[in-house]
């Protein structure tokens, strides 16, 4: 295990994307061959940024496949990677274009050599050895082994975890046919998608000390994928400008509709949607600002606002295809106006334009709630947090319902009776009232749930003369 994972770790590096040493291309005009492709905006971004360089003849060869060598020349750069191990592979003499880049990466800790102390920086570089890659670099868990891709026998044990967690972070995606495609060769569109939104998640910092990648200042292109015999057919980059539909045929965008607000209180919102495909929700709240720019669709699948910076408030949620979304968004102040901010991307990974819905929370009372948001959920039992009043006011009852989240929502009037949306009384542990210091963060356990189901759970604080506005988040039980 100990030499497969070494020969793993070996294989996994490669982009023929040499960030300057092939030439440059002009940032002025747009190279022939990224024209229309999938990964155009990225791939033309970093042409623009000096994070990649062109070819000789002024091309960029999207579709060619990337090798150990160069793909570590590309971490390296982005992430900011600089110190240096001591190389005693047989193939890498000192003379070597990318010898210290090596050097970098055995340092770095996430590449190795293999079994017969070769490093073969030339050897195109697996899309199941860039996942291994990927998890090493950013120390993903790789305890879950499971996927649904069509070709999961094909991806090897040691990568099984790796492919998984990358999955799930979407930093490396599978085709439009349901398969990932272990042995391909990763190419450099592909590659460059990785590596960029590697830097987002990067532990620390985010970006390893290195550039920060900006995504390009434009709404995500809906190219027509440009096919080229010798490319993978798909594009599976989870940071890729407009997806990847690498083999060919014209990229259906994406597209929200009836995007609006529910249950609107003073920390929290209700969002609703419904999308064209099947696939994830991305968003991002920010305070409304008349004259700022909304992000783009890719800053907002990395949770960014405009200016590039991480948003306090975003997330994602699965999706289906002509099928209501609802999420709710906590941590928000009284009496603000906010945008959020949402982009819908598809299994492939292309996304929408970037719809807003603006809304403006309650203002605060004496009693209100200040805080609501989830702790820690399991498959039966979950933890919410919440705080109400300030430090030294007077006790005030705290009441909470809990529902299955495609219920209709209860009033203040109901959940201080204990009922549903309809009036129905509820018993324990679907509703309860609570007591407890003021100004105080409370920890409150939900029993009685069920395993990999969504819950909206809806809380309020006063009396019967007057209730403060009604929260409400939203759990999934695992």
């Amino acid at each position: 295990m100990k030499k497969m994972w070494r020969g793993l770790m070996t294989g996994i590096l490669g982009t023929s994307m040499l960030l300057g040493s092939l030439g440059s291309v002009s940032a002025a005009t747009v190279p022939k061959d990224i024209q229309g492709h999938w990964a155009q905006g990225q791939l033309q971004e970093w042409l623009d940024r000096g994070y990649l360089g062109g070819y000789p003849d002024g091309t960029v060869k999207p579709n060619k496949a990337i090798t150990r060598g160069e793909y570590v020349t590309m971490v390296n750069r982005l992430l900011g990677f600089t110190s240096k191990a001591t190389v005693t592979f047989k193939d890498m003499k000192s003379t070597n274009w990318n010898y210290s880049e090596v050097a970098k990466a055995v340092e770095a800790g996430y590449i190795g050599g293999y079994e017969d102390n070769t490093f073969r920086p030339n050897n195109p570089l697996t899309r199941q050895e860039a996942a291994v890659i990927t998890a090493k670099l950013l120390k993903l868990s790789t305890n879950t082994t499971s996927n649904k891709f069509k070709d999961n026998a094909q991806i090897a044990a040691w990568a099984k975890g790796a492919v998984a967690a990358a999955v799930e972070k979407k930093i490396v995606n599978g085709y439009p046919d349901g398969t990932f495609g272990p042995k391909r060769s990763l190419t450099r569109a592909e590659a460059v998608g990785i590596i960029n939104t590697s830097a987002v998640y990067y532990p620390g910092s985010g970006t390893g000390g290195g550039v920060t990648p900006t995504p390009t200042p434009t709404a995500t292109p809906t190219p027509t994928a440009t096919p080229t015999p010798t490319a993978a057919p798909g594009g599976s980059t989870g940071g890729g400008s407009g997806g990847g539909n690498g083999g060919g045929g014209t990229v259906t965008t994406p597209t929200v509709s009836g995007a609006t607000y529910g249950n609107v209180g003073s920390v929290t919102a209700d969002v609703y949607l419904t999308p064209s495909v099947t696939g994830a929700v991305y968003y991002v709240v920010a305070p409304y600002i008349a004259d700022v720019t909304a992000p783009t669709a890719l800053q907002v699948e990395k949770g960014q606002i405009s200016n590039g910076t991480a948003s306090g408030i975003h997330g994602s949620v699965a999706t289906v295809a002509n099928t209501k979304v609802t999420f709710s968004v906590y941590g928000l102040n009284p009496g603000t106006e906010y945008a959020t901010y949402i982009a819908l991307a598809d299994a492939t990974g292309n996304l929408s334009t970037v719809t807003t819905v603006r809304l403006t929370t309650a203002q605060a009372t004496t009693s209100s709630i200040s805080l609501f948001e989830p702790g820690q959920v399991g498959t039966v039992t979950a933890d919410v947090y919440v705080k109400y009043g300030v430090t030294g006011g007077d006790t005030t009852p705290v009441r909470y319902v809990v529902l299955p989240a495609n219920e209709k929502a209860p009033t203040a009037t109901q959940i201080a009776l204990g009922q549903n949306g309809s009036g129905t009384a509820l018993a324990a542990p679907w509703t309860n009232t609570l007591t407890f210091t003021p100004g105080v963060k409370h920890t409150q356990t939900l029993t009685g749930l069920a395993a990999n189901t969504a819950y909206k759970v809806y809380v309020i604080a006063g009396s019967d003369s007057q209730w403060s506005p009604v929260e409400i988040i939203q759990i999934h039980t695992k």
